[in-house]
C-alpha cells in the first residue's frame, strides 16, 4: 500500500485502484475513508483537448456519484458528502480550493472552513499522484467510452434541435427573399402616376423642397 505524506501532518495510507468500467479511480485513505476521482461526466474531455482545459471530478466516498455515498471520507470528526468538479489548471497551479458538504439529516452544509482547506490538501494530492500514472491516459479512454451513450443521446438531441432551428431558418429566408423580390418589383415599376379623377396635390413639389 502506498504512503503519501501530505503537508505537515502524518503521512497517510493510501491504497489505490482503478476502475476501468467507469473511468475513475478509487483512493482508500486508512483511517479517512475513500475518494472517487476522474473527469467531469457533464464536461466529456475531447481526444484533442488541451489537458489543461479538463474539467475533473472528485467524490466523497465509493459506488454510485451522489451526496450520500459508501466509505465517505471523515475529517476533523465531519463526515464528508456529495461531489465536486474542478479544473486541472487549478489542481497545476495550487489555486485549488474545494468546498464539500457535510453529510447531516436536515439540509446540505458546506463543511467549516478548516475541514475544507485539509480535504483541499489530501485530494490535490491524490489527483496529482492518479494523472501522473501510466495508466491514466487509458482510464481517460475508458471515462469516454462509460460516457458515449450519454454523449450520443445528448448530442443527438442538440443535433435535432439544430435542424429545426435551421428549417425555421431556411423557411424565413425564402419568404424574406421573396418578399425582397416582391419589393424590387415595385421599385423597378417605377412611379405610381396619378390618374386624372384623383384630388390634386396637398403641396406642389416646390413647397416640398422648402420644408
Amino acid at each position: 500500500m502506498p504512503t503519501f505524506t501530505i503537508g505537515e501532518g502524518p503521512a497517510l495510507k493510501v491504497a489505490e485502484f482503478a476502475d476501468f468500467d467507469t473511468g475513475q479511480a478509487v483512493y482508500r485513505v486508512s483511517g479517512i475513508g475513500a475518494f472517487t476521482l476522474g473527469w467531469d461526466p457533464d464536461h466529456h474531455p475531447e481526444a484533442d483537448q488541451d489537458p489543461m482545459q479538463e474539467i475533473l471530478h472528485v467524490g466523497y466516498g465509493t459506488g454510485p456519484l451522489g451526496f450520500r455515498m459508501d466509505e465517505s471520507p471523515v475529517l476533523f470528526g465531519i463526515t464528508l458528502a456529495g461531489t465536486e468538479s474542478f479544473a486541472r489548471a487549478a489542481l497545476t497551479s495550487g489555486s485549488l480550493r474545494l468546498r464539500p458538504y457535510r453529510l447531516i439529516i436536515n439540509a446540505p452544509m458546506h463543511a467549516p472552513k478548516g475541514t475544507a482547506r485539509r480535504t483541499t490538501v489530501i485530494v490535490s494530492a491524490l489527483a496529482k499522484h492518479w494523472l501522473a500514472q501510466p495508466w491514466t491516459p487509458e482510464l481517460r479512454r475508458a471515462h469516454e467510452h462509460h460516457c458515449a451513450p450519454r454523449s450520443l443521446s445528448r448530442y443527438g438531441g442538440l443535433i435535432s434541435e439544430h435542424e429545426e432551428r435551421m428549417r425555421r431558418l431556411r423557411e424565413a429566408h425564402a419568404y424574406y427573399l421573396q418578399r425582397a423580390d416582391r419589393a424590387m418589383a415595385i421599385l423597378q415599376a417605377g412611379p405610381v402616376p396619378a390618374p386624372p379623377s384623383a384630388p390634386p396635390r396637398p403641396f406642389t413639389p416646390t413647397e416640398t423642397g422648402s420644408r
